[in-house]
């Protein structure tokens, strides 16, 4: 049971999203005297950062395994090939 709490909040609808229906932000009780306009304008900015997360670094490792299973399908796949026309 939640009681006594007096927050200002600012919630944020953005149907554009495929995955959330909306954002709510809680207000700071010090920044509560400060413009809807401001608040409003903060919110959008933050939310504009928050679209697309920054990609992830593969590491010399990761790129080389991948490599050599592009290498390894294409061997088996000549591999495969050469046995079917060495039968017919």
């Amino acid at each position: 049971m939640i009681k006594g709490i007096n927050k200002q909040v600012l919630e944020v609808t953005n149907p554009q999203s495929p995955y959330f229906e909306k954002i709510v932000f809680f207000v700071k009780p010090a920044s509560s005297q400060v413009e809807e306009k401001t608040l409003k304008e903060e919110a959008q900015r933050i939310t504009e950062k928050m679209k697309k997360p920054p990609r992830e670094k593969k590491s010399f490792k990761q790129i080389a395994a991948g490599g050599l299973y592009v290498l390894l399908g294409a061997g088996a796949g000549c591999a495969l090939s050469f046995l079917i026309t060495s039968i017919i």
